[in-house]
């Protein structure tokens, strides 16, 4: 790890802090992961496609909450951590006070139009729909409000508490979520949410151990809104059509043109990919603000070269290896432990993870141009993309589950080509950057193609083992130890 971070440009100083950082945030969201993720996929089994569809559906609603600041919160994530490194703590005080107050009553706004909206088309909702709205209402506020905390704990590089506290609230999640849904079926889910939410808030908040004063300095927004839109717009778009994304259009096309039931059945495919994500997008939100502080102190884009290239390759070839393993493994795994309702996640589910693949290496290339403040082409290149995303999920709704997947995975297909050609242009020629991009795109392919024949192929062996995979689960494992390896010699080659 000391060797990786060293070649990104982090000074030996920071070695530890980072290593630490990372390897702590990025363990708890892998344990909050298996934790929720099972909750999850038991808890829709126990409930049914119906009522897993208007749970998934519901939850879209503070997914999309967090995007009504109109980006001050993402030009506060810039600003506040510029503001501590230069010692202006009369100005962070001044800007994490204002930010509390807005960010309070945005969310109390946006909770009072969700029970208006409720109340007025109550007479079309269904009585399931109408009271999961009115519970959902104080989600939205609460979940507004969490998020400014996390970027405070994130400014102030308090990345060790704030993992232990995301995985108190987790816990507490899959806890309340497991016995209330049980027992009570919808409405037993919609309280647990509800206060898994105030769980969250009440969590976070204790251990910040700011002080908030009542000044609120309006003078200090406009600005925030000029810088932050932008970023806000582009990572709308890219969390729209990434797979498990808070405001995903898959789930959106599904909801509108196949129903909730088809949207419970898809929403598998939706946990898993959004697990897959987490691990790449740890490594972003540690490394993120200190990058920001190296192109401060060097303003060249060339001291960032390794920051994207061995990112890139590095995830690549780990994150290949183990979707080569899922294409194997979480087929049968739902075969096995789900009634044959179910069976009609499992094809959706492996096009999605070649989706989650390729928009997750375009995360790279896509922090390296938000660090040279190029937030605007990154917004020309993502929203395209996501209005191919739901042009193609919204055609391929014809053909099903598979074909709303194939449509959003040919978008993820495009944005990563486009973000990642963009900002390897900054480094190297046009020639050599189809090369680098050709040879990525040509290994998953390999890599994926062999675990499909392999998995039809090669007979699966005996109960209990086939219901995890079988003999195919353990050759397509064997095969991803030399993309293992290679990552690991890429690291090991930095000295």
């Amino acid at each position: 790890m000391n060797r990786l971070l060293a070649r990104l440009g982090v000074h030996r100083r920071e070695h530890v802090s980072v290593a630490r950082d990372f390897s702590v945030y990025s363990a708890v969201n892998i344990v909050s992961l298996v934790l929720l993720f099972s909750t999850n996929l038991w808890l829709r089994r126990f409930v049914g496609p119906y009522v897993a569809g208007l749970w998934t559906a519901l939850e879209l609603l503070p997914g999309y909450a967090t995007y009504t600041h109109f980006g001050i919160i993402n030009a506060a994530e810039r600003e506040l951590p510029f503001l501590l490194g230069a010692g202006r703590t009369r100005d962070f005080d001044g800007l994490k006070d204002t930010l509390f107050w807005a960010t309070n009553a945005l969310g109390a706004a946006l909770a009072l139009l969700t029970v208006a909206a409720a109340l007025l088309f109550r007479g079309r909702l269904s009585h399931d729909t109408f009271v999961g709205l009115l519970v959902y209402a104080p989600c939205v506020w609460a979940q507004i409000v969490a998020t400014y905390f996390v970027l405070l704990y994130r400014a102030r590089k308090r990345f060790v508490e704030l993992s232990g506290r995301q995985g108190v609230a987790n816990l507490a999640k899959a806890v309340l979520l497991a016995s209330a849904g049980t027992a009570f079926g919808l409405y037993g889910i919609l309280a647990a949410e509800l206060a898994t939410y105030a769980v969250l808030v009440v969590v976070l908040g204790r251990g910040l151990r700011e002080k908030f004063e009542r000044v609120f300095e309006s003078a200090r927004l406009p600005a925030l809104l000029i810088g932050g839109l932008p970023i806000l717009a582009g990572g709308l778009a890219f969390e729209t059509l990434r797979p498990g994304g808070a405001s995903g259009a898959d789930q959106t096309v599904i909801l509108a043109t196949l129903g909730r039931a088809p949207l419970g059945v898809y929403s598998i495919a939706s946990i898993v990919c959004q697990g897959l994500y987490y691990l790449p997008n740890a490594l972003s939100i540690v490394m993120y603000p200190r990058f920001q502080e190296r192109y401060g102190q060097t303003q060249s884009t060339e001291s960032l070269r390794r920051f994207v290239e061995l990112q890139l390759h590095v995830l690549a070839d780990v994150l290949l290896a183990a979707i080569a393993v899922l294409f194997v493994a979480l087929p049968a795994a739902i075969a096995a432990f789900f009634p044959a309702d179910w069976s009609g996640a499992i094809a959706p589910l492996r096009v999605m993870l070649v989706a989650t693949y390729f928009i997750s290496l375009a995360a790279p290339g896509g922090q390296l141009l938000l660090t040279i403040r190029k937030q605007m082409q990154v917004l020309l290149l993502a929203l395209p993309c996501t209005a191919l995303g739901f042009a193609a999920a919204y055609v391929g709704a014809a053909y099903g589950l598979v074909g709303v997947a194939t449509g959003i995975t040919i978008a993820c297909v495009v944005e990563f080509l486009a973000v990642t050609a963009y900002a390897l242009w900054h480094f190297s020629s046009a020639p050599a950057v189809a090369v680098e991009i050709g040879a990525l795109c040509l290994t998953a392919a390999v890599w994926l193609g062999a675990a499909v024949v392999i998995e039809r192929l090669v007979p699966s062996g005996p109960w209990p083992l086939e219901t995890v995979g079988g003999w195919p689960l353990l050759i397509v494992t064997a095969l991803g130890a030399p993309l293992l390896l290679r990552a690991l010699r890429r690291i090991q080659t930095l000295q």
